[in-house]
């Protein structure tokens, strides 16, 4: 009796699985080709970004069932994903020597994390971890939207090697898609 109640157990309530906790470092090391540090439409101010995903705490990278993998639990980061990618871009933009403020902006860039997806995926014969981020991104000036786009990120990485390469790369990639977006700097220079 005791083993149907463990095993009827199992089937109904199963295992929790716990997402893995990482600490962000993330750095935007590419080159810039692109001069901010003159913005003749005024200062710039990158407002808080959102997290628009439903069911998903704001520190959860991925909400995915990953199966019977050594990620099942997913992972977690140790700050919120919104606030990650707002800061990555604030990054780019100052490599590239924006000088940004806090108030008294003329422009302003909004934004809102919208997805994250993780997914195992066999890369030469290799397990990998694929993250794919999204992120809605709007310019503001002038009490109009100057601009919109949605920012989207993929990164890959061996699953020996953890998710944070590819969260870097993702992150990377996001970054380069604001800086070199034409319709961006034609708003922006």
């Amino acid at each position: 009796m005791r083993v149907l109640f463990a095993a009827l157990s199992l089937a109904l309530f199963p295992l929790s699985t716990v997402a893995e906790t990482i600490e962000i470092n993330y750095t935007y090391n590419d080159e810039v080709s692109v001069d901010f540090s003159d913005l003749p439409r005024g200062p710039l101010r990158v407002a808080e970004f959102s997290d628009a995903r439903r069911g998903v705490e704001p520190t959860e990278i991925t909400a995915d069932n990953l199966g019977n993998s050594e990620i099942s639990g997913g992972y977690q980061a140790d700050r919120p994903l919104a606030d990650i990618i707002r800061d990555a871009l604030v990054q780019g933009l100052a490599k590239g020597g924006a000088s940004l403020v806090d108030a008294d902006e003329n422009l302003r860039l909004e934004g809102g994390l919208s997805d994250s997806n993780v997914q195992l995926v066999e890369r030469d014969g290799q397990q990998s971890i694929q993250l794919t981020l999204r992120a809605s991104v709007s310019l503001q000036g002038g009490g109009r939207t100057l601009w919109e786009t949605v920012l989207f990120g993929r990164g890959t990485a061996l699953v020996s090697e953890g998710i944070e390469p590819a969260l870097n790369e993702a992150l990377d990639r996001m970054v380069r898609g604001l800086i070199r977006d034409d319709y961006f700097l034609i708003e922006v220079l």
